[in-house]
């Protein structure tokens, strides 16, 4: 192995400089250090200023000498005073004075008065073109902040203007631009004259789709974009299409590229979409924890793709603590290749829960006493036919199923052993049993539709949610028992003043079904039984903190077993007073019940904070029950927006 070679004649040289670089790296060289104070201003004004010198402080290895100490303090008082104009400060007076903080250390004090402001004397905000009656850009327009005898702010100048082309540009206005944006100072009589126009050009329209993918057929997806060829453009469907592939589930990464030809009359945007299959097995789970349902756990097998034609299948399985509820649900579905967008559902239901069956003495209608405990057991098939409806060019949709549901439930109620002996006689004798609680069957023929518009998210989560269904069932095709039913529901969501906001709820519900009543004579008094014929997964209950808080979930009703009617109500007011979170009032009214003609409504009503969290809205109501002996407070706890 070779040696390195040396000269001998270059050693004494380099041994030297060796050892100097080394001690360089060890012992740095001691540099002057120079921090700049400011005083006088406060808030954005502060860090601007801040921002505009602290950045040519002096560290490092750089030596100062006097004059260079002067430049730099000369240099931070014309850098502070540009640093105050944004803000409408042209004539500020700004003082400076340098001192020793140490050795080898200095420090420049900027005293800063800022003088008057200048004002803006009159505006002339103006959108032309095509757009200029879009609602979003005459709000833009009618809400310009720079109004006369305000303090000129350069940053709201620029902050307006971004805001005029995002909107331009969400609305399909992709050419806008501003003709003229002029700010005129006149610094003589510390006053500025606006002048600003925003051009919208011509708005673009929908153009082609070219799909990229393998692994759907071409049919399955034609009809997923909410809008068509043509239609005007607008990011949020855009922002949907995306969301709407995604939710089909055959995809996990999908990209979306716009073509537009801003040169075509109208502007064009053709899309190029690329998508990647998603993973055909995919699993959830989830634990959690409410005041309705106590803890609860789920779990949930995606088969994503059984074939090309797009058809999906779900299996999951639920257990809550309130009432001991076990399921499994497997659900089907697969697109239709028709010319709207429509899918074959099946869905398949095992479902088990703990009832009770409580009454009250007429002697004292407030108490409640269980006499009887039993299990449900429901196991339903339901086949149907899903259309997805577009609203207003795509903005809203409609879901509409109709199907056909197959029930076979069977309970099992026993007495419990703290009844009184005399309560038994409420189950009927051994001459007139009472056969509610024997096993039925049902056929049951109906249609339902939700409603969903939901746009924002926290705090700004606003837009309506409606639910209805009617169906029947019918002793003509194969039921145990006539029964049919309707059902309205309706959820609203406002923001008014920026802070504030007000939601709305109400629901109502009917049911065609014959009603078993008897009375029982006991020494506590009359105890009367109101039972319907309807199933128990048909049921109507009240209560809980999705309904009338102050009563504990789903304890409003009949006996507590359910009834066939439900009325109930609620308005809730809510103010921001952080970020992310708000406190809320409300009051609650309604119940379930049998007969319409001695419904008695109960009231709840309380207060709560809200905090509007990563993973949703965490809602902390405290309610009190103002038809309940003693008035007592319930605490009701969910997590996710009140619409969904």
């Amino acid at each position: 192995m070779a040696k390195p070679f040396v000269h001998t004649a270059l050693r004494p040289i380099l041994i030297p400089l060796l050892a100097l670089v080394l001690g360089l790296q060890v012992f740095p060289v001691c540099a002057d250090q120079l921090v700049i104070l400011v005083e006088g201003v406060e808030g954005p004004l502060l860090s601007n200023v801040e921002a505009r010198t602290q950045s040519f402080q002096i560290s490092g290895n750089s030596q100062l000498s006097r004059k260079r100490l002067a430049q730099h303090q000369a240099n931070a008082e014309r850098r502070g005073a540009v640093a105050l104009r944004p803000f409408g400060y042209y004539h500020p007076v700004i003082k400076s004075t340098l001192r020793a903080a140490g050795e080898k250390s200095w420090e420049i004090t900027l005293q800063i008065e800022k003088g008057p402001p200048v004002i803006v004397s009159g505006y002339r905000v103006a959108v032309i073109g095509p757009g200029k009656s879009d609602k979003s850009l005459r709000e833009w327009q009618a809400n310009w902040p720079l109004t006369t005898g305000l303090v000129l702010n350069q940053l709201t100048w620029e902050e307006q203007k971004t805001l005029a082309l995002e909107l331009a540009e969400a609305h399909g206005y992709l050419g806008a631009s501003f003709s003229e944006q002029v700010i005129g100072l006149d610094l003589e009589r510390n006053t500025a004259e606006l002048e600003l126009t925003l051009e919208t050009g011509e708005q673009a329209v929908m153009g082609s789709i070219i799909y990229n993918q393998q692994i759907v057929e071409n049919e399955v997806l034609e009809y997923i974009p909410r809008f068509r060829p043509g239609q005007p453009y607008n990011d949020w469907l855009m922002e949907q299409f995306r969301l709407d592939l995604w939710r089909t589930g055959y995809f996990e990464n999908i990209e979306v590229v716009e073509e537009r030809r801003l040169e075509e009359s109208p502007p064009l945007v053709n899309l190029s979409v690329r998508l990647e299959p998603r993973k055909r097995n995919t699993y959830q789970g989830s634990l959690g924890f409410g005041s309705d349902t106590g803890f609860r756990f789920s779990a949930t097998w995606n088969r994503n793709l059984l074939s090309s034609r797009g058809d999906s299948l779900d299996v999951g399985i639920g257990w809550q603590e309130q009432n001991n509820e076990r399921s499994l649900r497997t659900s089907y579905r697969q697109p239709r290749k028709v010319s709207a967008r429509q899918f074959w559902t099946a869905e398949f239901l095992i479902r088990t829960e703990n009832q009770k069956l409580t009454v009250s003495p007429d002697q004292n209608p407030d108490e409640l006493i269980t006499i009887a405990r039993g299990n449900v057991d429901d196991l339903s098939l339901k086949p149907g036919w899903l259309r997805v409806r577009s609203l207003k060019r795509g903005f809203q949709q409609i879901f509409e199923e109709w199907y056909v549901r197959y029930l076979d439930e069977r309970t099992n109620f026993d007495p419990t052993e703290s009844a009184p002996v005399d309560y038994i006689g409420l189950y009927g004798s051994e001459d007139a049993p009472l056969d509610l609680f024997d096993p039925s069957r049902s056929i049951s023929l109906g249609v339902s539709w939700d409603w969903p518009v939901v746009r924002g998210n926290g705090f700004e989560t606003v837009g309506q949610v409606h639910k209805a269904w009617i169906f029947t069932s019918n002793k003509a095709w194969g039921s145990d028992v006539d029964f049919s039913q309707i059902y309205v529901s309706s959820r609203w969501n406002r923001i008014f003043r920026k802070d504030w906001k007000i939601l709305l709820r109400g629901e109502v519900g009917f049911s065609d079904a014959r009603v078993f009543d008897r009375s029982v004579e006991t020494d506590s008094g009359i105890i009367d039984l109101s039972i319907t014929e309807l199933p128990f997964a048909n049921r109507f209950k009240a209560g809980g903190s999705q309904s009338v808080r102050g009563y504990g979930f789903e304890k409003l009703s009949n006996n507590s077993i359910g009834s066939n009617n439900i009325l109930t109500a609620s308005i809730e007011i809510e103010k921001r007073f952080r970020p992310e979170w708000s406190a809320a009032v409300f009051i609650d009214v309604g119940n379930a019940f049998n007969n319409w003609g001695s419904m008695k409504l109960k009231k709840g009503a309380g207060f709560g904070i809200r905090w509007y969290s990563i993973a949703g809205a965490i809602r902390v109501d405290l309610a009190q029950a103002f038809d309940e002996p003693g008035k007592p407070w319930q605490l009701h706890f969910t997590i996710g927006s009140p619409l969904l």
